[in-house]
């Protein structure tokens, strides 16, 4: 029924757009004949802005900045217009021009930063904000990342999870469930690059250096044909160019990690490095805590690196890379149960873009990307290791279009080299498990975002697109149609729905008894691609000014899902590590979310259903994954009280995760002195139910300096410690068996402080 209803929706929206063209009173496109582009920048940095709006409200047009703050916009000519230019913290910027016929004018735009530390903010709209054709995306600024409650360290995936529809397993997790999708259905990038194990500390921090964040784009679902080869949600992170006029840096320090940022000119560009690292090994074996307590030592890392250049006025290449590892090392008393522990990420990309003119904007990068993995328990001589790699280079090329205010169109071109390695190997005995694959990945995707009114003030928007992709390593080709709408109603209401085909190459499943070991296999010719059906329908509205409130209601139906094998430990094909079979998810959500003045923040309310249908799991009957959460509530709220001090903020509330609990104790006939578990229907219990309030207070100083360059946090973690609960346990040794909780963490009060110079 739902599924039924979105397609209808479409059909019906793009018929009322159509047909009910001749209504509107406004100006015919067709008569629009010349043409405005270029940039929109930093005044003080020269950085190019994402997201930007361009507009003429006398015409009820405008464009958006993309990803490489390049915009085109089609004015009609012959005619005095004053264009507005604006970003969300900048001073907007208005300039009256006027165009002769079939002129093509280039224009950069700079925007001097407007303060939001002190008075209330008064930004001034027509109330037509509602035309993005794009559902379920979300974008984040740097600075909300900075202003909200952090543990230890400000987290881009902590305020992620705070959105409608994101959840995690537990308050030490930062993977990112999305939609009833796990983390392995999410395309995750960083300039461009796959990252594929984006987590440190067990989980605890994103990779994401938040000091080298420019821009954040989350699409839940329904995302264009553009991006592939992921199932259920796309996050694209932009690490700034750095400041192409000034050196200048930043220093960070608290009481789990630092980190460091620096950027400066460099030719007709600027270089950017970062880095942090923790500290708590050196800590505890400077004071020899580590040998008495029997801590285990570990540390991770992560290292920044973007350069950019501006050969000539048309064109940019940015150099990127990053890098990060954990390492554990427990060495315990027993050498039998040593354990080491490392793994982590590689990543360079090289993205070229160039203007052909006005109407055309083209892209090009060659990326690599490295993720290893490696678990080893015992002594080095009669250890148990398991050793996942997987290596990718892929090769883009993409073009943008727009010929008119009615078409914006984009295709590209994609060819992606993977090798992915998994062995399984005890001492120094040849692998018992040894999977060693090289397949090929190419991919081909066209789209266009077409208003098919003659009118410039069009309710409806409408963006098709085809991605058609297929893997080395099997027959089936994808062929992935996509396609989402947006018609406004009156300027404060606007309905959205998308539908789309999604299929999946890489396949990941976890080891439940060993931590952060994710097993990533590319499909075979013998299991087939995952699949996605989706379906999103919502409404966007402006209830009242500065505020606006979105419901979206989805369904997505998966094949080809993959499960890991309990106690695998040999191995020859994907069929003798995984379990395969489908799933489902659907719910609706609600966000209502304030943007402008002195208190900001969201609410967001989430109910969902997830279902899993494994023919070898639960004698075949649906059961919901561990990061099933039927309820789900989020509270977000930062308080600028003045341009010293900013307050923030976040209270979640979730239904339990569900878990499968061990039910009885079976006689063991081979060791009388141990005994069997039989465990109940999977995941057929909860536990109790989350929920944690968070708070900080960040106080903004100079610091040498007669500007607020410095800043001091105290943040409060759990505020009023309530100790969730993580995971059941069974204790067998007892009769009857007692079922005990472990808890998860206590409140945790935090400081740091953040020099810029």
């Amino acid at each position: 029924m739902i599924r039924g209803l979105i397609l209808s929706f479409l059909f019906l929206i793009c018929f009322i757009g159509t047909g009910g063209a001749h209504t509107n009173p406004f100006r015919p496109t067709d008569s629009t004949d010349a043409v405005i582009s270029g940039y929109v920048k930093d005044s003080l940095s020269g950085e190019t802005l994402i997201g930007a709006q361009i507009r003429i409200r006398s015409l009820k047009i405008g464009a958006i900045t993309n990803k490489g703050g390049f915009f085109t916009l089609h004015v009609p000519s012959g005619e005095r217009l004053l264009i507005e230019v604006y970003s969300v913290g900048y001073r907007p910027l208005s300039e009256e021009m006027t165009f002769s016929p079939d002129e093509d004018r280039r224009r950069t735009f700079v925007l001097s930063i407007e303060s939001i530390k002190g008075n209330e903010i008064v930004v001034e709209s027509d109330r037509n904000e509602l035309r993005e054709p794009q559902v379920s995306r979300v974008s984040i600024a740097p600075q909300q990342i900075q202003d909200l409650p952090r543990a230890g360290e400000a987290d881009l995936f902590r305020i992620l999870q705070l959105l409608p529809g994101v959840q995690t397993t537990s308050e030490i997790s930062s993977g990112l469930y999305i939609r009833g999708g796990s983390p392995d259905q999410n395309l995750i990038l960083l300039d461009g690059t796959v990252l594929y194990n984006p987590s440190h500390f067990f989980g605890f921090f994103s990779t994401f250096n938040p000091d080298a964040i420019k821009d954040v784009e989350l699409i839940k679902g329904g995302f264009p044909a553009e991006y592939g080869g992921r199932l259920s949600a796309v996050l694209n992170v932009t690490d700034i160019d750095g400041d192409r006029n000034l050196t200048k840096g930043k220093v960070s320090l608290g009481i789990i990690s630092s980190r460091a940022t620096i950027e400066t000119p460099v030719g007709t560009g600027a270089l950017v490095l970062s880095g942090r690292r923790t500290y708590l090994d050196v800590m505890l074996k400077a004071t020899g805590l580590q040998d008495k307590l029997g801590l285990p030592a570990y540390y991770f890392y992560d290292l920044n690196a973007k350069l950019t250049q501006n050969p000539s006025p048309n064109d940019k290449v940015a150099f990127s890379g990053y890098a990060g590892s954990d390492h554990l090392d427990f060495a315990a008393a027993n050498v039998a149960n040593n354990i080491t522990m490392d793994w982590g990420n590689k990543a360079g990309s090289l993205e070229w873009t160039h203007i052909f003119g006005s109407e055309l904007f083209s892209k090009f990068d060659l990326n690599a990307s490295n993720f290893t993995s490696q678990f080893s328990v015992g002594s080095s001589a009669q250890s148990f290791t398991w050793h996942n790699v997987i290596d990718d280079y892929t090769a883009r090329f993409s073009l943008e279009y727009t010929p008119s205010e009615r078409h914006s169109i984009r295709t590209g071109l994609q060819a992606t080299g993977y090798q992915t390695i998994l062995k399984i190997q005890t001492g120094n005995n040849p692998p018992s498990a040894n999977i060693d694959l090289t397949p090929f990945y190419s991919a081909a995707y066209i789209q266009d975002e077409w208003k098919p009114s003659l009118f410039t003030s069009d309710p409806l928007a409408v963006t098709a697109g085809l991605r058609v992709d297929k893997i080395s390593s099997n027959t089936e080709i994808g062929i992935d149609p996509r396609i989402s709408a947006r018609y406004i109603l009156n300027p404060s209401l606007s309905l959205k729905a998308s539908y789309g085909i999604y299929h999946q190459y890489l396949k990941l499943a976890s080891n439940p008894l060993i931590p952060v070991f994710d097993v990533w296999s590319p499909t075979d010719a013998i299991q087939p691609p995952e699949r996605a059906d989706q379906y999103v329908l919502g409404i966007s509205t402006i209830p009242f000014e500065d505020y606006t409130f979105d419901i979206e209601g989805y369904y997505k139906g998966m094949k080809n899902l993959v499960e890991m094998k309990p106690n695998v430990r040999s191995g020859a094909s994907l069929e003798d590590i995984f379990f395969v079979g489908d799933g489902r998810a659907y719910g609706v959500e609600f966000f209502l979310q304030k943007q402008v003045g002195r208190i900001t923040g969201w609410i967001g309310y989430t109910l969902a259903w997830t279902w899993r249908t494994f023919p070898d799991i639960n004698n075949g009957m649906p059961f919901p994954p561990t990061y099933d959460r039927r309820n789900d509530l989020d509270v977000v709220l930062t308080y600028n009280f003045n341009d010293r001090w900013t307050f923030g903020g976040t209270f979640t509330y979730g239904t339990g995760q569900a878990y499968t609990q061990i039910t009885a104790l079976a006689p063991n006939y081979e060791n009388p002195t141990r005994t069997i578990p039989i465990e109940g229907d999977k995941n057929a219990l909860r536990l109790p139910p989350y929920n944690r309030m968070d708070l900080s207070a960040t106080y903004h100083f100079s610091f040498f300096s007669d500007k607020r360059n410095a800043e001091f946090d105290i943040d409060i973690f759990n505020a009023y410690d309530y100790r969730n609960v993580w995971i059941s346990q069974v204790d067998q040794s007892t009769n009857p068996a007692q079922i005990t909780y472990v808890r998860l963490l206590p409140i945790l009060p935090t400081f740091g402080i953040s020099v810029n110079f």
